[in-house]
């Protein structure tokens, strides 16, 4: 497979006898190539109920062009990704490295043909004066079929001007958009032929109204399930793909979907929320070690760089990233295996019913000012009497009370920012003094996680003849961090009590 960021604008509809205006002079753009033609020939797939289309995701088998063979686009800043796989054997058997990439939005639902598309495409490149490619200008007369929902054949027809970014500034598209707009040309209201063939079919759920502190306690709870649901999905695409901020991403997710059924619990029936706790907590535990690698390796070569040359005692650089490395590459390899599993995919499943359809109780239909307030002090509470137990704390237990008050943080912070679209700027205020203490904990678990891989690092030093010395060195640090850092936390719980006095 192969895989390229593309960038572009869809402008129409276009009148079938208006010519392309000269964008000579338009962006930086000093000539145009000479017009190439081709005949372009597309199926596109998707699940019955088009789960792909509906989360902006294009998947289709065209024929024709210098491109062909499957194209998976993806949502990615500014544009999409695409992923090309060849064309293949089979007429519309969809690769499996593609279908694995979208697991987690088809759920395993079978993939098959939804719509199909032909397209007469004139493509003319827009050139700087080096003759280097800005840009490349599609125009396409454009043929697309569908089935609507009743199964009756559905056919439409359409010219469009799409223009892609290939070398050229960003800034370039919004030139050729003004240029255009003069021949009273505009950015069509649909970018993706697909949903232009479909039509009403590819129209997204109605979205819900907004939360609003003087309305319902359910809208509040899930605007934010549907937020972090959708969030998982997308960061499941980047973990398929090897990144490991998308690790990162997604237990931050579940993270914030455990706090959201924990802290709002009266609101659902927990026979059905208590076991999705469970597993997303399963899930971020499966997810954990290749991101501690990660940070892990980060935090030591950094702390390394810090120190004076005398201090290093042999290879040490070379062996944190070749052990810590290792363990990552590991860990992705699990995450990526996780994500295979059959539990997993049932998890997303039913996380996203829970999202799109929430066993409310009587509760939830309550005004969210006169409910959720309690549940914020509860969890102020909590911090506030886990920071106390871990500044106590003495002994083994030291590490596993501080972890437990930055749990307690973590949950306050997630409360607060569900609550900031509803309450905002007291949410907004609860939710910067509990990151304060998160931020602050949170260096500190670096610290034991620290120490805890410097301990096996210098085990295996010794065993290979190796200094231990620079490691032991770096144990001294990392507790001195821990001590600063629950300084930190400590100073910052003035601020997270101070607040709590705005919710009664």
């Amino acid at each position: 497979m192969s895989e390229h960021h593309e960038i572009e604008r869809t402008f129409g509809p276009v009148p079938t006898d208006l010519e392309l205006p000269d964008l000579v002079g338009v962006g930086g753009v000093a000539a145009l190539g000479e017009p190439q033609e081709s005949l372009l020939e597309a199926t596109y797939v998707d699940t019955d109920d088009l789960r792909l289309v509906r989360a902006g995701i294009t998947l289709r088998r065209r024929t024709g062009g210098a491109d062909e063979g499957w194209h998976l686009k993806l949502p990615a800043g500014e544009g999409r990704d695409e992923v090309h796989a060849p064309l293949g054997r089979g007429t519309d058997h969809v690769p499996v490295a593609l279908r694995r990439l979208v697991l987690a939005r088809t759920r395993g639902a079978e993939l098959s043909p939804v719509a199909t598309v032909v397209t007469r495409r004139t493509t003319t490149d827009l050139l700087d004066d080096q003759g280097q490619r800005l840009a490349e200008v599609a125009d396409d007369r454009v043929e697309g079929r569908s089935l609507d929902e009743g199964g009756t054949d559905r056919h439409t027809a359409w010219r469009e001007w799409e223009v892609e970014l290939v070398d050229g500034d960003p800034g370039l598209l919004d030139a050729v958009e003004e240029h255009l707009r003069a021949s009273d040309v505009g950015r069509s209201p649909v970018q993706r032929k697909v949903v232009q063939v479909l039509g009403e079919r590819a129209a997204p759920a109605e979205a819900l109204p907004e939360p609003e502190w003087a309305g319902p306690a359910a809208r509040v709870l899930q605007a934010r399930l549907l937020d972090l649901v959708e969030t998982l999905q997308r960061h499941d695409v980047a973990i398929r793909r090897g990144d490991p901020e998308g690790v990162h991403r997604a237990r931050i997710a579940c993270r914030r979907m455990r706090t959201a059924l924990a802290t709002f619990r009266p609101l659902v029936e927990r026979e059905v929320t208590d076991p999705l706790r469970e597993e997303l907590k399963w899930l971020g535990r499966e997810l954990a070690p290749a991101r501690d690698a990660h940070v892990a390796r980060d935090h030591l070569l950094q702390r390394l760089d810090e120190q004076p040359r005398a201090a290093l005692e042999g290879p040490v650089r070379r062996r944190v990233r070749r052990e810590l490395d290792a363990d990552a590459r590991d860990g992705l390899r699990a995450a990526r295996a996780v994500l295979e599993s059959e539990r997993y995919l049932a998890l997303v499943d039913r996380l996203v019913q829970l999202a799109s359809a929430p066993p409310w109780t009587a509760t939830a239909r309550r005004k969210a000012r006169k409910r959720l307030p309690r549940r914020v002090r509860k969890d102020v509470a909590r911090l506030l009497d886990r920071l106390a137990a871990a500044e106590a704390a003495t002994g083994d237990g030291r590490d596993e009370a501080w972890h437990s008050a930055r749990k307690a943080a973590k949950r306050l912070r997630y409360t607060a920012e569900a609550l900031e679209p509803a309450a905002g700027k007291p949410a907004r205020r609860l939710r910067k003094a509990a990151k304060r203490v998160t931020s602050a904990l949170g260096a500190r678990q670096d610290t034991v996680v620290a120490r805890e891989q410097l301990l096996r690092l210098a085990a295996l030093a010794r065993e290979h003849g190796e200094s231990d010395f620079t490691y032991g060195l770096l144990v001294g640090q990392e507790q001195a961090r821990a001590a600063q850092a629950e300084r930190d936390a400590l100073a910052a719980r003035a601020r997270v009590e101070k607040r709590r006095d705005d919710w009664g």
